[in-house]
């Protein structure tokens, strides 16, 4: 066997050598994939667009430390029915609420819906009927803050919250 041959069959030469070169290999792939996904730079005005955000999370915060529940009821007829139950007493119920409703992939079904108190202590609302799908539902009250359920309609009855 010649030199050549023996050197290329020594698995301590391809150690040295390998480790290395797939170390650079790996960097390279790695900034190439870094400049292609980058995520897009952070507005010049962030802490003003932040703020509501912070403000959004600490209303979501506030309704689980309270232990809102809403229980939300679509007929099919459009009627829609929301009742309020948490686990700490004083909390006091507000006048209305507010409905979101985001369709996952079609935004133009997007809605928001005021439901006022009824005098059976529930909030009512007419809207058009809801299409099949998936949803993103939230529910904001002014005293309660702001709970948030994933569904798939038509269902008739939906908790959000704990």
């Amino acid at each position: 066997m010649n030199d050549a041959t023996s050197t290329l069959r020594n698995p301590t030469l391809w150690l040295v050598v390998g480790i290395p070169l797939a170390t650079v290999l790996a960097s390279i792939l790695t900034v190439t994939l870094a400049f292609q996904g980058a995520e897009p730079e952070l507005p010049v005005h962030f802490a003003r667009e932040g703020a509501p955000l912070a403000l959004d999370q600490q209303r979501a915060q506030r309704a689980q430390q309270l232990g809102v529940r809403i229980d939300l009821n679509l007929a099919a007829s459009g009627h829609i029915v929301a009742r309020i139950a948490t686990s700490h007493s004083g909390i006091r119920e507000p006048n209305s609420l507010t409905l979101r409703m985001t369709h996952a992939t079609r935004a133009e079904l997007d809605r928001e819906v005021r439901l006022t108190r009824g005098e059976d202590g529930a909030f009512h609302a007419r809207d058009a009927a809801v299409p099949a799908g998936e949803w993103l539902l939230q529910v904001d009250s002014s005293d309660a803050g702001r709970v948030r359920s994933r569904a798939s309609l038509p269902s008739a009855r939906i908790t959000l919250g704990e």
